[in-house]
């Protein structure tokens, strides 16, 4: 059993617990030495998605972000913070996110990640040329610092998922309309991750997201940090954590795919705190149908068509709107499907919508909410895609 994976429980953000914690947590995997070598460039990677409070769960708390660059600088690490936010200039993001005390106190450099460069990586699914941030050219580590929090397209998002935030600024954007089915979005970032060479991952899991995350949820006490090498493998431990089958999240089933890191709970070696005991029952995790449907042994003409009328559809919240046009600007369609202006029959294409949430994910207002269908409402679809896998599964018994 070659995967190991380290947890460590703390009890809230309080600086030196959340520093006493990433050091036994990192204690399994050889430290943060085992990744740092003195006068090496590292780059750290927290989850900035774009102004929240660190309150909110939306981003990796700057407790977090401290603790990850002490540990680096007392390995002799020279440190850049850096990411490429969905929604807002990176200073001012990081202002609102509580981090700029951090780097003032320690020195650090705060790098934004939207100048771009290409990469080229022969293992590459999608693309074996990416345009990502020029920083991964002048890091000789990086490391990644998600947090954990639910995700209304993907599921999930966490150590994996956090490298999207390496694609340059429009570019995030481009990629959602050219790939608008998860299972091949799980394939780019998996592409992301193979070219950025991540080190490490150290997952915020104090406060997580719950409910209709990643910025809309509810903050929710979990009390563990959680840190690997291998990416999946973090990821899959986090899942048992919050109750969610990690074969229902698109990235750890490419993951599984194409063989990129452990997803098998049997083959992961857990070290420092029994995830079992941190493990909650009644987490609210993201019900989409969108991994059911695959289920289904239906033509895939029929599968795209039953997938536009199953999932959920953004809708704007008149009473919580300020007009700020952030979803219209971070719609990837053009013209934006949505449009906040507008009479409220007319306020979202439902034609042109690609359902990839964007809008919902750069509301700061939780004014766009996602809404059923009628099919959805008509058709008990797990009950459906339940069955009809089961039926699969006994025909296969019999051949």
């Amino acid at each position: 059993m070659g995967t190991v994976v380290g947890i460590k429980s703390v009890a809230d953000y309080d600086p030196a617990r959340v520093l006493d914690a990433m050091r036994a947590c990192l204690e399994p995997l050889g430290g943060m030495r085992a990744f740092v070598k003195p006068g090496q460039r590292v780059l750290l990677k927290p989850n900035l998605l774009s102004g929240f409070d660190p309150d909110r769960a939306v981003t990796t708390h700057p407790a977090v972000v401290r603790a990850a660059i002490l540990l680096v600088q007392e390995a002799g690490g020279r440190v850049k913070v850096g990411d490429s936010p969905g929604m807002g200039a990176l200073q001012r993001v990081a202002h609102a996110a509580g981090l700029t005390p951090v780097i003032e106190e320690t020195g650090a450099e705060l790098v934004d990640l939207g100048k771009p460069q290409e990469f080229e990586n022969p293992q590459n699914i999608v693309s074996r040329k990416l345009i990502l941030t020029n920083e991964l050219a002048d890091a000789d580590v990086v490391i990644t610092l998600p947090k954990l929090k639910t995700h209304c397209q993907m599921i999930l998002t966490a150590a994996l998922k956090n490298q999207y935030g390496m694609i340059p600024g429009a570019l995030k954007s481009q990629w959602h309309f050219r790939l608008q089915q998860s299972e091949w979005l799980a394939a780019l970032i998996l592409d992301v991750n193979r070219t950025a060479h991540v080190s490490l991952a150290i997952l915020d899991a104090i406060t997580a997201m719950e409910g209709p995350g990643p910025s809309s949820g509810t903050p929710r006490h979990v009390g563990a940090l959680i840190a690997g090498a291998d990416l999946a493998a973090v990821d899959t431990v986090a899942c048992q954590i919050i109750g969610l089958n990690p074969m229902r999240v698109p990235l750890l089933v490419a993951a599984k795919k194409y063989n990129f890191g452990q997803t098998d709970i049997d083959q992961i070696k857990v070290v420092g705190e029994d995830w079992h005991s941190l493990r909650i029952l009644d987490f609210k995790n993201v019900e989409q149908p969108m991994d059911l449907l695959r289920l289904l042994p239906l033509p895939g003409a029929l599968l795209h068509w039953l997938r536009r009328q199953w999932i959920a559809r953004p809708r704007i919240h008149e009473e919580l709107c300020t007009h700020c046009r952030a979803c219209e600007k971070g719609c990837p369609v053009s013209p934006a499907a949505i449009h906040p202006n507008e009479p409220a029959n007319c306020q979202v294409n439902d034609k042109s919508c690609i359902r990839c949430y964007c809008c919902h994910e750069f509301c700061p207002n939780k004014a766009i909410y996602l809404a059923e269908p009628w099919l959805a409402r008509m058709l008990p679809l797990t009950a459906i895609a339940n069955g009809c896998s089961r039926l699969v599964g006994l025909f296969l018994k019999k051949r």
